[in-house]
């Protein structure tokens, strides 16, 4: 198979999983929330399903950069990478009680996700190629924003 048609049959399978999960809450995608309860099988079913979802998301966005905006691909592994370890840290101070279960993630950065999500959707099912390489861009930056968000909350506990 040549690299072009693993490309695309990848992003296919990673788009079918993502629509499949696309009804799920913004949050639940993200791992951090506030609307989670404390039932330990839940929260381990969640763990595991979120970290699966984190991972085939993670690929889907280097994939996308890598074919229609290359020179972001490291932004995305950096912003990918400080995103996981950023979200450890929180879950393990609400774990410890040093955070308490409040909102995380400002409404207002949902409020953009859902706009920009939307036009990235739109995008995805065109296949618009010129509206992909408009769109990526923002969305990494909206990622590097939440990162920036989920600092400055790490921050109110020290």
């Amino acid at each position: 198979m040549t690299r072009k048609r693993v490309i695309a049959l990848s992003l296919a399978c990673i788009f079918s999983f993502i629509t499949l999960f696309s009804s799920q809450n913004v949050t639940y995608a993200f791992g951090v929330g506030s609307q989670q309860k404390d039932d330990e099988c839940c929260s381990h079913t969640s763990l595991l399903i979120n970290n699966g979802f984190t991972a085939h998301l993670n690929m889907y966005y280097e994939l996308l950069a890598e074919k229609y905006t290359p020179e972001y691909v490291n932004a995305w592994r950096e912003i990918s990478k400080e995103q996981a370890v950023l979200k450890k840290k929180i879950s393990e101070a609400m774990k410890n009680g040093e955070l308490m279960h409040g909102d995380v993630i400002d409404q207002d950065w949902y409020k953009k996700h859902e706009e920009l999500q939307t036009l990235f959707v739109q995008a995805v099912e065109q296949r618009n190629e010129k509206a992909l390489r408009k769109v990526l861009p923002k969305v990494f930056q909206q990622q590097k924003d939440l990162n920036k968000m989920y600092k400055e909350r790490l921050a109110m506990i020290k």
